[in-house]
């Protein structure tokens, strides 16, 4: 092909010394140096050609080949470059460093004078010659002014450019080797059997950026090409694929093409942005040679800071980087997504956030709404979304609207609101006015409008809505109707109708099963079960969780909202272990970026394990850190006013009345009137303040109110927390009776539901109440058996009491007829509540043998009867650990227990 201009400009650029052309592979580098060779030997110049291979990176086998070369220049030129390779041990194992120099020396008086010679050096960096870079230039600087030399290769290191720089050199590169429109056409015309249209050749031109060699391997899809939609040139072609693979794997492997694999989901990349993707082991590094072996990288700035990929190259990774995991693939897209918003690039965020979401979802969402959708389904989503500038994305009213819904299922309001105005602007421009009915878009715009309003917890406003899309006479897809139910369900929710919210969820999977709609099915199942935990229905939340955990892939951020919740159940069965486990899983699977309200989900799950160790300090600091996160990315409003409650239950344990006074102030300024549930929860807030400020009957007042609203709405957990507050601050005040009540009313509600760590989470008192009770013999078997076994649960984790009675300093045995290890043992026993014949069973000893030890024990502590041996056992552990319970204090500020009462509280008589 001729290229007479491209021939001209190395020409004048050929004059110096030295002049370097630099391309990737297929930009017609040789056929250029070809072309060039022909026209200076017909103009009489002495030219000589240096083809270089792999093998060349030997120093000796080089110097031969160059030696050879230079033999070109004619039997003068030959004989004393014969002499000088004989001297310097060119053909032997003593080879002079300096060979190069000497050669270029002997051309002084070899070459005719001022006639000038080219030495054509061809594939130059195919065999990688960083150690011969220097002694080529100094080859060059020893040679004859009329001497010039001309090397081609993909890329030249950047030492090599330094001191060519200083040498003086002239450098062709990408830009100018790229073949114009017209020379495109030419090209085309040549290689196709019917040439194609203008269009189509723009088309081209435009995927290809000039790339010779791309032209020619579409070709065949070229021919008779009549628009640019006939066009198919893309990284997915047999042809396009076959060519990369045998180029590339000859020049990359291992760690850099995995790099660039996982690099080709970025539209453009900088060092900022890679490092934060890949993070900052090898990243720079690999991005350097990257740069420097010039693979079809391209600048996007003159200042060199931003760079891309060709089209069609990056496009056949990215086809070739689909073999991967998508859940690496969207770990760095995540991470993508979040440095482009934090650095104020919203469209950007929007497009790798989109290809972070569960994308079908997304769509089916999209098409249901406004029937948009795109054309080509067959293409996977991700070539599909790279192929777009992010900057389309504002234009397009269909990408308006998939990042609409994008944002709404990560939770992220404000940004879905403002991707909601941009569809609407799209619609009104020129070229979409008449694209899709008024009434559609209007319709579009108040689904996604109404979820939004869902999610701030707005119950009454989002019911009224959902009410109105429901009776507008459009015909709504299951996917969607599945979406409105989900939504219909949370605003029940708000306003605490949780038996109709359980109805509209089961409606919701239903019309999502009928589109096999996973996202929605899962996500509905899970909405189910936080209803069931807000019910206190543990044993159904927790089957609920444990079958959804089969069926969701690991790699959707559901999956870790639901280890949460099933964590949260299991603590209050107080499975610490395995819910510590869950709650790490669902950290790994949530960000503060991307599904906000997941990851404050899963920082009250991980609050709640450590505060149940007694780490309150360490969980009050994680609470905090998650609602700093949610109050500056814009957290639905529910999950917000939850973290806020768990953080109110810590400071509470805290006994930091400052704090609480913070969050009921929050709180307050954030909760709906109509938000029947949250409106609880301030109640309860409220209650620990006033509680912790000494207005007692202030906190008793408002604790036996929210008790009654909690039992109407079915909300257990909270009338479960209510009055076990009420029993142990009724008996801090010696109000035995009342406590008591208390006591009857909270473990007929907690035995039949399973409770623990609500009642552990009341401390000590609560431990003395349930013991005095559990000698009262008044309860049925049940209760008895579930009180005794949240004392066992008492006698294993409250930290002011050592772990066992045999333990160091757990009981003063230290009189003049000490107790025996057995009659110890009894007695731990005897104080978890448990009868003579549960302690014969127990220790597999008879009911006669225990009775003899409990004689022992009540004559060697001087009492006559269980009730008294138990106050001696107590009073004499409350002393020993008195000490302790002060160094705590001192140690980390915290109180362990949460009510703060005297040890020597009166215990319940038997009536």
């Amino acid at each position: 092909m001729d290229r007479a201009e491209l021939i001209e400009k190395l020409d004048t650029l050929a004059q110096q010394k030295l002049t370097l052309v630099s391309a990737p592979t297929g930009y017609g580098k040789t056929g250029l140096m070809a072309a060039f060779a022909q026209r200076k030997t017909a103009e009489g110049c002495l030219v000589s050609w240096l083809t270089v291979d792999e093998e060349d990176a030997d120093l000796a086998r080089f110097c031969r080949h160059a030696v050879a070369a230079l033999n070109g220049f004619g039997e003068g030129v030959a004989s004393k470059i014969k002499q000088v390779a004989e001297a310097c041990g060119i053909d032997d194992d003593g080879l002079d460093g300096d060979v190069l120099v000497s050669l270029g020396n002997v051309l002084f008086e070899a070459l005719p004078p001022d006639e000038p010679c080219y030495l054509l050096i061809d594939d130059y960096g195919s065999a990688e010659q960083g150690g011969f870079d220097a002694r080529l230039l100094r080859f060059c600087s020893s040679t004859p002014s009329s001497f010039h030399v001309v090397v081609t290769s993909s890329a030249f290191s950047w030492s090599f450019q330094a001191d060519a720089y200083r040498l003086g050199y002239g450098c062709l590169t990408v830009e100018d080797l790229a073949l114009t429109l017209e020379e495109a056409r030419r090209l085309v015309d040549a290689s196709c059997e019917v040439p194609p249209s203008d269009e189509a050749l723009i088309e081209a031109y435009k995927r290809t950026e000039g790339w010779p060699q791309g032209l020619v391997l579409v070709a065949r899809t070229l021919s008779g090409a009549c628009c640019a939609a006939d066009v198919r040139l893309d990284g997915t072609l047999l042809i396009v694929r076959r060519y990369f693979e045998a180029q590339v794997s000859r020049l990359v492997t291992g760690d850099l093409l995995s790099f660039m694999l996982e690099m080709s989901v970025l539209e453009t990349f900088n060092r900022s942005l890679c490092e934060a993707v890949f993070g900052s082991g090898s990243t720079q590094a690999l991005l350097d040679e990257l740069i420097r072996r010039n693979l079809f990288v391209v600048p996007c700035d003159d200042e060199g800071e931003w760079f891309r990929f060709n089209h069609l190259f990056g496009d056949w990774l990215r086809n070739e980087l689909l073999q991967l995991r998508m859940e690496d693939i969207r770990k760095r897209c995540v991470r993508a997504s979040e440095w482009f918003y934090d650095y104020g690039m919203k469209d950007e965020a929007a497009k790798y956030l989109l290809l972070v979401s569960d994308f079908d979802y997304v769509a089916n969402l999209t098409e249901a709404t406004c029937s948009l959708s795109r054309g080509d389904k067959r293409t996977h989503y991700l070539l599909w979304l790279c192929r777009i500038p992010s900057a389309e994305f504002a234009e397009s009213p269909l990408l308006c609207m998939l990042s609409a819904w994008s944002y709404i299922t990560n939770a992220r309001v404000a940004d879905a609101q403002r991707w909601i105005a941009r569809f609407e602007r799209s619609m009104q421009g020129p070229e979409h006015a008449d694209s899709l009915d008024p009434s559609i878009v209007e319709f579009s715009s108040k689904c996604l409008k109404m979820k939004c309003t869902a999610m701030e917890g707005d119950g009454r406003e989002a019911l009224a809505q959902c009410d109105e899309l429901l009776s507008s006479g459009y015909e709504i897809k299951p996917s969607l109707m599945s979406m409105i139910y989900q939504s219909l369900g949370e605003a029940y929710e708000r306003i605490g109708d949780m038996a109709q919210a359980q109805e509209i969820y089961l409606q919701a999977q239903a019309s999502a099963s009928v589109d096999a709609t996973m996202h929605q099915l899962l996500f509905n199942s899970f909405s189910f079960a936080e209803v069931q935990y807000c019910f206190g229905e543990l044993d159904e939340a927790r089957e609920g969780c444990e079958k959804l955990l089969q069926i969701c892939p690991s790699d959707f951020a559901i999956y870790g909202a639901i280890c949460a919740l099933l964590a949260r159940v299991l603590l209050e069965r107080n499975e610490k272990d395995r819910a510590a486990v869950l709650v790490e899983r669902s950290l790994k699977r949530t960000s503060y970026y991307r599904h906000i309200d997941m990851y404050l989900e899963a920082k009250i799950a991980q609050a709640g394990c450590l505060a149940a160790r007694g780490n309150l300090s360490e969980a009050y600091e994680t609470i905090v850190e998650g609602i700093l996160h949610g109050e500056q990315e814009d957290v639905p409003r529910a999950v917000l006013l939850h973290a806020y409650f768990k953080q109110a239950e810590i400071a509470a344990r805290r006994c930091n009345l400052r704090d609480l006074l913070v969050i009921e102030h929050k709180f307050a300024a954030r909760v709906h009137e109509e938000d029947v549930y949250c409106q609880l929860l301030l109640s309860f807030v409220h209650a620990l303040a006033e509680r912790e400020k000494g207005n007692v009957e202030a906190a008793l007042e408002a604790l036996g109110s929210l008790t009654v609203r909690a039992r109407e709405g079915r909300f257990v957990c909270v009338a479960v927390k209510a009055l076990a507050t009420q029993a142990v601050v009724l008996h801090s005040l010696g109000d035995e009776t009342r406590a008591c009540a208390q006591l009857n009313e909270l473990l007929m509600l907690a035995s039949r539901r399973g409770f623990v760590r609500s009642l552990l989470d009341a401390g000590a008192p609560m431990r003395d109440l349930l013991r005095d009770y559990s000698m009262s013999r008044k309860a049925g078997a049940a209760v008895r058996s579930y009180v005794k076994s949240l004392l066992v649960e008492f006698e294993k984790e409250l930290p002011t009491t050592p772990s066992g009675i045999d333990d160091p300093g757990a009981f003063a045995n230290d009189g003049p007829d000490p107790l025996t290890p057995r009659e110890l043992e009894i007695l731990k026993l005897l104080n978890m509540g448990m009868s003579r014949k549960e302690i014969s069973d127990t220790l597999c000893i008879s009911v006669n043998t225990a009775k003899k030890h409990l004689a022992n024990i009540y004559s060697k502590l001087g009492v006559g009867t269980r009730e008294e041996a138990l106050r001696a056992y107590a009073a004499n552990r409350s002393v020993e650990s008195g000490g302790e319970r002060s160094a705590v204090r001192d140690a980390k500020g915290d109180f362990p227990s949460y009510p703060r009462l005297s040890p020597s509280c009166s215990v319940l008589r038997r009536s």
